[in-house]
């Protein structure tokens, strides 16, 4: 059968409308005689139609494709809803203008409005982490005036980044075949991400490790103020050494100088030649004194006038003898009363001397002593000016991401905190790119050039 030519009111209301309801579609029946295509049917068993001469009919038109009516379209709602209101992200998609291809609907401002929020979310932490990073470069090189550079290397750099963050945003990824990252262009935007963010994360690498730094860089410090207290002690051992070797040789020049003391010789000749004499002599009489009591001498045995005196004799040369031996004492005691205070004498002119000796000297070693003892109590500055170094260590970028790759080598534990803030950062950095895979269908047709709302026609 054919499509019937004709449409009844209200077929082109939306669908669901209060036309629609009223007059609702008529369903046309078709009958055999009903021209198709501009022929009349005619029944060659009918003898009226064959006899009448029926005049032709007009051509038929033919009938327009209706459009598919569907629920909830955009002429539905359209008048109730402002599909265009700002949002209150419009101010940060109008600074970054994101709005390039015109006015945007709610539905693409949502997305890009919350993408450029976390562009601008990516702008403070990279610029947060360059400050920290041109911190140990300009400040430790120019003091407080270094600042002002920190600042504004770290905004520019800040700024690239979410320059070409907010043409990833705006990339048209509508009319490509192949999927969002598997695009080249999508793919060199990936690697740029990915250097971008591994560089950024540096100074944060750095602040994570800043106790443990800090820590050998004070280690280093505290190594250059012991060495400095090491210098200064053997500089004082060295002269304390030289004090004592100088008053050691006036000691020698002293002792070589000085005169020996005149001593007499302890000994008596004369009274030891006479005691011996003596001696012999009463030994001899002691002899004949025992010959005359036997009766050998003179012949009659006892104590006889002979026998006294010897016996007299005897007693008279004992007394001799003591007296001798008296004088030679007195003599003895002389002489060595004589050397006893000579060698006093000696020993106290070397004494004096030694005292001299020791009243130069001993001052300036107790001093040395009192310096040496002080030395770990002296101040960095006292330090300086002694030992004339300086108690100060490079606190740099380069410095400091070197003790981190020694860190690294110590122990890996340090290797694996450091990739864990490397791939955070990265992700970061990749966080604008995912919302851009994550667009809906109007903002991909809005970066795409064509009207957003088109599929809700």
């Amino acid at each position: 059968m054919a499509t019937s030519p004709f449409k009844q009111p209200g077929a082109e209301q939306p669908f669901g409308t209060e036309a629609h309801r009223e007059h609702p579609p008529l369903e046309v029946v078709h009958r055999e005689d009903t021209p198709v295509d501009g022929v009349p049917a005619v029944n060659a068993d009918d003898p009226v139609v064959a006899q009448v001469d029926a005049p032709e009919p007009p051509p038929a038109v033919a009938p327009e494709p209706e459009p598919p009516v569907r629920r909830h379209t955009r002429r539905q709602y359209a008048p109730y809803v402002d599909l265009y209101k700002p949002t209150w992200l419009n101010p940060l998609i109008k600074l970054m203008i994101l709005d390039e291809h015109g006015p945007m609907p709610r539905t693409v401002q949502a997305q890009v409005g919350f993408a450029s929020l976390l562009m601008g979310v990516q702008f403070c932490m990279d610029f947060l982490a360059w400050t920290l990073g041109f911190r140990w470069v300009f400040v430790n090189a120019l003091g407080p005036a270094g600042w002002l550079l920190t600042f504004l290397f770290a905004f520019l750099i800040s700024g690239i980044i979410i320059i070409f963050e907010r043409f990833v945003v705006t990339a048209d990824v509508e009319s490509r075949k192949t999927p969002i990252f598997l695009s080249p262009a999508i793919l060199m935007r990936v690697l740029v991400v990915i250097i971008f963010a591994t560089v950024t994360a540096i100074p944060v690498e750095l602040l994570v490790f800043n106790d443990v730094i800090q820590g050998r860089l004070n280690g280093e410090v505290q190594g250059i103020r012991e060495s400095a207290r090491q210098q200064l002690r053997g500089d004082f051992k060295k002269d304390l050494e030289d004090l004592e070797s100088e008053e050691g040789i006036s000691r020698k020049r002293l002792k070589d100088e000085a005169p020996e003391a005149k001593l007499e010789t302890v000994a008596t000749p004369k009274f030891d030649t006479q005691i011996k004499d003596l001696q012999a002599k009463i030994e001899a009489v002691a002899i004949d004194l025992r010959q005359e009591e036997k009766g050998w001498r003179s012949g009659a045995v006892g104590q006889g006038p002979q026998w006294w005196r010897l016996h007299d004799e005897k007693e008279a040369l004992e007394s001799q003898l003591e007296e001798v031996k008296n004088q030679r004492k007195a003599e003895l005691d002389r002489l060595t009363t004589a050397n006893r205070s000579a060698e006093a004498s000696g020993a106290d002119r070397h004494f004096s001397e030694l005292q001299k000796i020791s009243d130069r000297y001993e001052p300036r070693k107790r001093e040395l002593e009192k310096k040496r003892r002080d030395i770990d109590r002296m101040t960095d500055e006292d330090l300086k000016r002694a030992t004339k170094k300086e108690f100060t260590v490079v606190d740099g970028f380069a410095r400091r991401w070197k003790i981190m790759n020694d860190l690294e080598k110590e122990d890996p534990l340090y290797a694996v905190a450091k990739y864990a803030v490397r791939v955070l950062f990265v992700s970061f950095g990749l966080l604008v790119l995912t919302t851009k895979a994550l667009f809906n269908k109007p903002t991909k047709a809005y970066f795409a050039g064509k009207d957003p709302l088109e599929h809700l026609e």
